[in-house]
C-alpha cells in the first residue's frame, strides 16, 4: 500500500508545473491511466503481492530451518534481488516515458502553435466578415436617398453626413467615410484623415463597373500626413440593389491597429517567448504588417521587410510553402517553433511562434523531478523490504482488522450520505415496488417514508407518461443504465419535470433498481426564458429595417406589431391612441395576432373606473411602464379575465410612446405564459418603444420626405 501511495504521489510530482491546480489536477489523472503508470502499477502491485507472500511465509521458512541465521541470510538475499529488479523496471519506464514525454511534448506544442495560428486566422476573418458587414449596412441605409442630388442638394448632403457621423461614432477603429462617384468624384467625406488616395479611388471605379462583386477590400497601406495604417471597405450602391450600374460606391476605411491587431498579438496563455505576428508578400519581399516585437528598435507597421529569396525566417517559409509547422532561426537568430495560416479574404499570413529553449526548459525539469521520484522511489523500496523482513505476522494480521473496520465505517457513512442526498434516490423491486425512498424523495413527493414504501414507481407516473416509462423501465436492465428527463407526479396532483439516472443490478437472481431522480423544474423554465428572450431579440433586430424604411406611421405601427406576433411569438400586439372624449376611450392605430373581436369589445379607457386598470390605460394615463403577469390572480385584469383567458392571453404589458415627454400612443403586448415579462425583456421592449418614438416624430415632422 506504501508503493501504491507513493506511486499517486511520484505522479503528482511528476505532472506538477506552471499550470492552475485544475490543469495539475487534469494532467495528474490523465497520467494515473497512462501506459507509464500502468507498467508502475504492475511493478507496486508485484512488491505488494511479494511482501504478501513473504509476510505469510516468513514464519514457516523460520521454523523449518535448521540454523535461523541461515534462512534470514537466504531471505535477505532474496530481497536483494527483488529490490534489484524493482530499480531496473523503474528505470527502464522512466527512461521510456521520457522519450515519449518529449515527443509529445514537441507534438502537443506544435498543435498548440496551429491552433493558435488558426485561431488568430479566424478572429482576422472574423472582423473582416464583421467590417464588411458594417460597411454594407451602411450602403443599406444610404440606397434609400436621392444621392444623384449630390453634392448640390445640402438636405440629402446633410443626411449623408449624419449617418456617416453616426458610423465613425459607434466604432473608434472607422476613421472616415466617404461617397465616391463613379466617375470618381469624391461626393461626401467625413472623418479625421485624408481624402480616399488614389490605390481607393482606382478600386472604386473598378468596383463600380462590376458592382456584382458586391464588395471589395483596398488592402490595409499607409496613407495621409504623417502616413497613418488604413484599410478601405468598398461596397457600390446601385438602383436596385445587386443589379444595374452603380451610381456611387461607399468606402469606409478603418485603422486595424486600433483594436484588431492588438487583439491578435495577444498570446492566450503566459509565455515569455511566443508572439505572433501578420505578414504578406510584397513582389520578391515579405513585408510584417505588425512589426515584430521583439526587433530592436522596434519598427513601425509595414516597415519591416525581409527579401524572400535564401532567407530563412518563419515568416518567409510561411509566405513561401504556406500553412504548416516548422523549426528555425527567427529574426533575432534564435530557434524557434512556427506555425502559420492563411487568412480567408486578404493575403495575409497569421505567424505564431515560440522559442524552443522555453519548449524544452519543462521537459528539463520534469526530467529531473522524474530521477529524483524513481530514486527515492528505489529508496523506499528499499526500506519497505526491510520492514517486511523485520515484519511480523501478527502487526499483519491487526492492519487487515483496522481495515475491515474502517470499511465498515465508510459503508455506513455512504448510506447516510444517500439518505440525505438533494437529489431523490428510489429502490425499487423487480416488479416496481419502491422499498426504500430517502428523505429527499419525501419532500418531493409530499408522501411520507411509509407511504412511499407501499406505493409501485408506476403511482409517480403522471397518465400520459406510463407508456414511455415501461419503455425506459426495460432500458435500466442494460449494462450502462439509464439517463432520460420526464415527468413524475406529486401526492398533489401537481406535476414536475424530472431527470432519471437508473441502473438494474442482480441480487440472488433478481433485478433491482436504483433511480436517482432529479427536479429539473427551474432549468427547464430558464430553457424557456432564453428562447424566448431569443425570439424577442430576433423581433427587435428585424425591428431595425422597419425603422429605418417605414414611410407612414400607420404603416410604422402595423409593422412592429407584424414583427412582434411572428417573430416575437406574442399572441396579440396592438397600438393605441387616446381619444379627448368625455368617456377617455382609445382607439387602436394596429393590431396583429390573434383578435378574435377581444380589443372591439374590451372597451379600455385611460381615464378613472375599472375599465382603466390595464396595462393599456394605466401606460396612457400615468406615462409608466405597465405590467400584468398574470390574468388569471391580477385582481385589476377582472373586467378582461374571462375573455383574456379563452384566447389564451396570460400576461400583458403597456408601453406608453411619448415625444418630447407627451404621451401620444400605447404598445400593448400580450403573452401566452404567466410571469412572461422578466426585467431582461421589458428593458428591451422600453427601448424598442423609444426607437418608435423617434421614428414616428422622424416621419411627422417630415424629415424622411426631405431626404
Amino acid at each position: 500500500m506504501v508503493a501504491v501511495g507513493y506511486a499517486f504521489v511520484g505522479a503528482w510530482l511528476v505532472t506538477a508545473g506552471p499550470l492552475d491546480p485544475v490543469a495539475h489536477t487534469a494532467d495528474f489523472i490523465a497520467f494515473l491511466i497512462s501506459p507509464w503508470m500502468l507498467a508502475t502499477y504492475v511493478v507496486a502491485l508485484a512488491l505488494i503481492a511479494f511482501g504478501a507472500w513473504y509476510l505469510q511465509t516468513a514464519q514457516k521458512r523460520a521454523v523449518g530451518a535448521p540454523v535461523i541465521e541461515t534462512a534470514m541470510k537466504r531471505q535477505a538475499l532474496g530481497l536483494t534481488i527483488a529490490l534489484l529488479v524493482v530499480a531496473s523496471s523503474l528505470a527502464v519506464i522512466g527512461y521510456l516515458y521520457s522519450r515519449d514525454l518529449a515527443s509529445t511534448s514537441q507534438a502537443d506544442r506544435a498543435s498548440q502553435q496551429e491552433a493558435v495560428a488558426r485561431l488568430k486566422a479566424q478572429e482576422i476573418g472574423k472582423w473582416l466578415l464583421e467590417r464588411a458587414i458594417d460597411a454594407e449596412l451602411l450602403a443599406t441605409s444610404l440606397r434609400g436617398l436621392p444621392l444623384d442630388r449630390l453634392p448640390a442638394d445640402q438636405d440629402v448632403q446633410r443626411a449623408v453626413q449624419l449617418q456617416f457621423a453616426e458610423a465613425l461614432a459607434s466604432n473608434s477603429e472607422r476613421t472616415t467615410v466617404s461617397l465616391i462617384a463613379a466617375d470618381g468624384r469624391v461626393l461626401s467625406h467625413i472623418g479625421e484623415g485624408s481624402m480616399p488616395d488614389r490605390e481607393t479611388l482606382t478600386a472604386a471605379a473598378a468596383l463600380a463597373i462590376t458592382p456584382e462583386q458586391r464588395k471589395s477590400i483596398v488592402d490595409v497601406h499607409l496613407d495621409g500626413t504623417p502616413p497613418q495604417p488604413r484599410m478601405v471597405f468598398l461596397v457600390p450602391l446601385t438602383e436596385h440593389r445587386g443589379t444595374g450600374p452603380a451610381t456611387a460606391v461607399l468606402a469606409m476605411a478603418v485603422d486595424p491597429f486600433a483594436l484588431l491587431f492588438a487583439q491578435i498579438e495577444s498570446w492566450p496563455t503566459a509565455s515569455p517567448s511566443s508572439e505572433v505576428v501578420v505578414v504578406r508578400r510584397e513582389g520578391a519581399d515579405v513585408v510584417f504588417i505588425t512589426p515584430p516585437p521583439r526587433l530592436e528598435p522596434v519598427p513601425k507597421p509595414l516597415e519591416f521587410r525581409v527579401p524572400l529569396e535564401g532567407s530563412t525566417l518563419p515568416a518567409a517559409r510561411a509566405v513561401v510553402q504556406g500553412d504548416g509547422e516548422w523549426i528555425g532561426p527567427d529574426y533575432r537568430g534564435v530557434e524557434v517553433l512556427t506555425a502559420s495560416r492563411r487568412v480567408n479574404g486578404v493575403p495575409w499570413i497569421v505567424v505564431a511562434k515560440t522559442d524552443v529553449a522555453e519548449i524544452t526548459q519543462p521537459l528539463q525539469r520534469k526530467e529531473l523531478t522524474l530521477t529524483l521520484v524513481i530514486g527515492a522511489a528505489v529508496v523506499l523500496a528499499a526500506c519497505l523490504l526491510i520492514v517486511l523482513w523485520r515484519g511480523e505476522y501478527a502487526s499483519l494480521l491487526a492492519f487487515h482488522a483496522q481495515q475491515r473496520e474502517e470499511r465498515s465505517a465508510i459503508t455506513n457513512h455512504f448510506e447516510r450520505l444517500v439518505r440525505m442526498a438533494r437529489d431523490i434516490v428510489l429502490l425499487t423491486r423487480p416488479d416496481g415496488l419502491i422499498i426504500e425512498a430517502n428523505e429527499a424523495a419525501v419532500a418531493a413527493y409530499g408522501y411520507s417514508e411509509s407511504e412511499l414504501r407501499s406505493l409501485n414507481v408506476r403511482d409517480l407516473q403522471p397518465p400520459e407518461e406510463l407508456a414511455r416509462f415501461n419503455a425506459i423501465w426495460d432500458a435500466t436492465d442494460t449494462a450502462s443504465g439509464v439517463l432520460v428527463e420526464g415527468a413524475h407526479r406529486r401526492k398533489d396532483g401537481s406535476i414536475f419535470p424530472v431527470e432519471i439516472s437508473g441502473r438494474a443490478f442482480d441480487v440472488d437472481g433478481s433485478i433491482y433498481r436504483q433511480s436517482f431522480v432529479r427536479d429539473i423544474t427551474q432549468r427547464k423554465e430558464l430553457e424557456r426564458e432564453v428562447v424566448r428572450l431569443s425570439r424577442v431579440q430576433k423581433a427587435l433586430q428585424a425591428a431595425n429595417s422597419v425603422l429605418l424604411r417605414a414611410g407612414a406611421e400607420v404603416d410604422l405601427y402595423h409593422e412592429m406589431c407584424e414583427i412582434l406576433v411572428h417573430l416575437g411569438g406574442y399572441r396579440l400586439a396592438c397600438v393605441s391612441a387616446p381619444n379627448n372624449d368625455a368617456g377617455k376611450t382609445i382607439r387602436f392605430l394596429a393590431i396583429a395576432g390573434v383578435d378574435d373581436g377581444y380589443l372591439a369589445q374590451a372597451a379600455v379607457s385611460w381615464g378613472d373606473g375599472p375599465r382603466s386598470t390595464g396595462p393599456t390605460g394605466g401606460a396612457l394615463r400615468t406615462g409608466q411602464v405597465q405590467v400584468n403577469q398574470d390574468f388569471e390572480t391580477n385582481p385589476a385584469m377582472a373586467p378582461w379575465r374571462v375573455a383574456a383567458l379563452q384566447r389564451n392571453f396570460h400576461a400583458s404589458i403597456g408601453i406608453p410612446l411619448k415625444i418630447e415627454g407627451k404621451i401620444f400612443v400605447a404598445l400593448t403586448l400580450y403573452a401566452e405564459q404567466p410571469n412572461a415579462f422578466s426585467d431582461e425583456e421589458t428593458r428591451m421592449l422600453v427601448a424598442l418603444a423609444e426607437d418608435i418614438s423617434f421614428a414616428a416624430l422622424r416621419l411627422r415632422e417630415g424629415i424622411g420626405r426631405k431626404v
